[in-house]
């Protein structure tokens, strides 16, 4: 096994067609927290995998030694691949679409960012679940979306309209209402200074 990545919570391994990944000890907390709690956690991101369909495929879940083996997708990040994308728009509403199918299962993914999500033969997959919860509010799903708007406007500034696109493809006026007034609470928030 080879390891690729190391994360705050997990590390990465390979091992052929597979990607492993082992929720890690965390030394500060106490065993009587640390371990319920990676066990849920990976739990949790097992279960989310079998639901998606555009991220990678859940081979096995070993909740005793807090692994999780999932099928490896040979892609780049969308934060690597943006500047050479011949169709941004295209794929933009394409991602709009897929975030709404996965709040339509009532997952949040926690941490949407281009990091997040492969871009392989024009198909995008949704990665890193460490974060994501069930929830079916409304304002859930709109902050899920703020923080890829946010993502967009910070590390893509120079595509301005990526975000537009993302909301032709996310078609629920519920979310898209609740998120203007996530926005509003941001702006609210700056301009006093707290």
């Amino acid at each position: 096994m080879k390891i690729i990545a190391r994360g705050a919570e997990a590390v990465l391994y390979k091992e052929n067609n597979s990607l492993i990944k082992e929720r890690i000890k965390k030394s500060y907390r106490i065993p009587e927290i640390d371990i319920p709690l990676r066990k849920i956690r990976t739990r949790r991101e097992a279960k989310i995998l079998e639901k998606l369909s555009f991220s990678p495929k859940l081979i096995k879940l070993d909740e005793k030694n807090f692994k999780i083996e999932m099928e490896y997708i040979e892609g780049k990040t969308l934060n690597d691949s943006i500047d050479k994308l011949k169709d941004r728009e295209k794929l933009f509403i394409l991602l709009g679409n897929q975030i709404e199918q996965m709040h339509n299962l009532n997952i949040i993914h926690g941490d949407l960012t281009t990091s997040n999500m492969l871009l392989k033969e024009n198909k995008l997959f949704f990665i890193d679940f460490g974060l994501s919860f069930i929830s079916d509010k409304i304002e859930d799903k709109a902050v899920d979306l703020h923080l890829l708007k946010q993502c967009l406007s910070s590390k893509h500034y120079q595509y301005p309209s990526l975000f537009e696109y993302v909301l032709k493809g996310y078609k629920n006026k519920d979310v898209i209402e609740r998120l203007k007034k996530v926005e509003a609470r941001g702006r609210y928030k700056n301009k006093n200074g707290t």
